[in-house]
């Protein structure tokens, strides 16, 4: 073997580094496919959230509310802006959030929340009948609970409301009252500027559409609202011609169970149809006067009068009225006074002076008593009159002292339901709930 020549065990030097075979590369194309469904994935999902139709609700452990059967206390009708929250089956329904909550009246536990993902939010509540609320959500769906067991029903409302007001657009002005047809099936009527669609509660189908006369809208809830009584819809109904000439012409309809306008009620002059009885209708501003204040009782059966009372405001400004279970109670919020009425005929029952300077909000008939709330002087309180108008007892309201304007909702055993007006930022705050009142 040559000098030159060396076997290969005898080479020496550093030791050679370990040969690795090359690293496999994505290539450029596949990587932005991949990074494009992943990006559609990702919005799809967020879409689905942000628009979702589904609801959560939470809950609904051990035994329901117990119903209030046959008890004037689940609440009172009023002139004025129609307000959250609304009483049925033993429960307060009410805004929570931005969604809404069943509250037990017989205990104060909450019952069920309802709630919905993403952008949708409540925009109102309604009562339907003794046992059912109807939701109106911010996308305009309509849901239908039935409070003790919390099934729902679902219909998805057109928009009928962008061109008729001067509001902004992104707010949900809808109406909801039920209807029980002579079959017992109960329909719930949505109300928007010109149209009254009615939906089966139990199935969400459309029943049927009515249409106000043209040019002709009914008010929508930051105005007078609507009533439901024995199966008939109280709208009020503003119209800027009439008889082919402009005008600002408002009267009222009722509108029964089949959408037809109740003969007689067609366009009946005059304010608000308010239900006080089984058949009685209060109407404020009688003889379709606006300058006219007082107030007239109306038999839904044949239209006919059936006595009248002028408002008796101490400083020329409107009474608080309100009705129910055949009693009608008026309150002159600046001159202090409280009378109560029977609605069948009118008779006066009773008439207080509270005091001199103090400033009231509406009272009503809660368990057969009138209450009332006075707001000035301080403390906030709730005042209570027995049948012939005596004192029977007072509730102070500290969370309302310098903040806040309480309004009575109604009440049951035992309990009364205190609501607080919206304020000035649209902000809502929950109920308050008076237990061991007299």
């Amino acid at each position: 073997m040559d000098e030159d020549e060396q076997s290969p065990s005898a080479v020496t030097g550093p030791a050679s580094a370990p040969v690795r075979a090359p690293r496999r590369r994505w290539p450029a194309r596949t990587i932005a496919v991949l990074g494009g469904v992943l990006a559609v994935v990702l919005l799809a999902g967020a879409g689905l959230w942000w628009f979702s139709p589904w609801e959560r609700m939470t809950g609904l452990h051990g035994a329901p509310p117990k119903a209030v059967d046959g008890v004037p206390s689940e609440g009172a009708r009023s002139f004025g802006d129609v307000m959250d929250p609304v009483l049925a089956a033993g429960a307060v329904v009410e805004k929570h959030g931005r969604g809404v909550r069943a509250v037990d009246l017989a205990g104060g536990r909450t019952w069920w929340n309802l709630s919905r993902p993403g952008r949708a939010s409540v925009a109102s509540v309604w009562k339907v009948d003794g046992r059912h609320v109807a939701v109106v959500w911010s996308d305009r769906r309509l849901t239908v609970v039935d409070v003790p067991s919390g099934h729902r029903t679902h219909a998805e409302l057109p928009n009928r409301s962008a061109a008729a007001h001067l509001m902004s657009s992104e707010k949900v002005h809808v109406e909801a009252g039920g209807l029980t047809g002579p079959d017992g099936r109960l329909l719930v009527a949505a109300v928007q500027d010109r149209e009254v669609d009615a939906y089966d509660a139990s199935s969400g189908r459309r029943a049927w559409t009515a249409q106000a006369p043209r040019n002709c809208f009914y008010q929508d809830a930051v105005q007078d609202g609507i009533e439901v009584q024995t199966g008939l819809l109280s709208l009020d109904v503003d119209c800027l011609e009439y008889g082919g000439q402009a005008a600002d012409y408002a009267y009222s309809t009722l509108l029964a169970p089949s959408g037809q306008p109740l003969q007689g009620f067609e366009h009946f002059p005059g304010g608000s149809l308010l239900p006080a009885g089984d058949h009685e209708l209060l109407q404020n501003k009688q003889d379709g006067d606006v300058g006219s204040h007082g107030y007239r009782l109306i038999d839904s059966r044949s239209g006919r009068p059936l006595w009248r009372v002028r408002q008796w405001s101490s400083l020329g400004g409107p009474d608080a009225v309100t009705a129910a279970a055949g009693l009608v109670v008026v309150t002159d919020p600046e001159g202090g006074r409280v009378a109560l009425y029977r609605a069948v005929d009118g008779k006066l029952l009773w008439r207080r002076k509270v005091g001199g300077s103090v400033l009231l909000r509406a009272g009503m008939v809660i368990a057969g008593r009138v209450r009332v709330i006075e707001q000035d002087p301080r403390p906030v309180r709730v005042l209570t009159f027995n049948a012939t108008g005596g004192d029977a007892g007072q509730q102070e309201l500290p969370m309302f002292e310098g903040a806040g304007s309480p309004e009575l909702a109604g009440g049951a055993y035992g309990t009364l339901v205190v609501a607080d007006h919206p304020g000035p930022d649209g902000a809502t705050r929950p109920s308050v709930l008076l237990t061991g009142g007299h």
